[in-house]
């Protein structure tokens, strides 16, 4: 009898958590970026472009269960400098030819809490397909999850190899940009009810 009542006490938990699950979908705010750090010999600048979401779905008690596209302009990173830049677009990113930088989300992996309440901090691992300059490789790179109500702050980056996605080096001050580059996010997703 015992067992059957404890059995009974967690079916009503789970629907009663299952109830009260929120799904959002959401937007991305101005102030969203990614950003690369490189480096040519001793020399180290950062680029920051906008990023824009053409998909974010998130249910607030199933971490897991959220979905994410993220896109860059190639031609959208500012380093601070005009002819560097204009370089990067040309040579390194070849814009004209792949304009688009796009992150797809496949799972999202959290490292312990399964949930995202309001005023909460997660640590997750996301995993995706990232195609640039026309290749498509898999990543996972691990994010910070931090939620004040309805605004969701998810930073993170990992290393990119520019030769693994066929682009080329270019040279600045007869010196070739090294083949490593940081890449990190800082993207405040506004959420809505769907």
């Amino acid at each position: 009898m015992r067992n059957l009542r404890t059995a009974v006490l967690v079916g009503l938990a789970a629907l009663t958590a299952w109830g009260f699950a929120e799904r959002y979908a959401g937007t991305l705010a101005p102030t969203s970026r990614v950003v690369y750090d490189a480096s040519a010999g001793s020399e180290v600048w950062r680029g920051v472009a906008p990023a824009r979401m053409s998909r974010f779905t998130l249910d607030d008690t199933r971490l897991a269960t959220a979905s994410l596209q993220i896109l860059v302009a190639a031609d959208a990173f500012d380093s601070g400098n005009y002819f560097r830049d204009r370089n990067a677009r040309i040579v390194t990113f070849e814009s004209e030819t792949f304009p688009d930088i796009v992150f797809d989300a496949v799972t999202v992996t959290p490292a312990a809490e399964g949930d995202l309440p309001p005023d909460a901090v997660r640590a997750a691992t996301v995993s995706g397909r990232l195609t640039l300059h026309g290749v498509t490789r898999t990543v996972a790179v691990p994010i910070e999850l931090v939620r004040s109500g309805d605004e969701v702050r998810v930073t993170g980056g990992f290393d990119v190899s520019l030769a693994a996605y066929g682009m080329r080096t270019p040279s600045v001050l007869f010196r070739t940009v090294d083949d490593g580059v940081r890449v990190s996010f800082e993207l405040v997703v506004e959420l809505a009810r769907p």
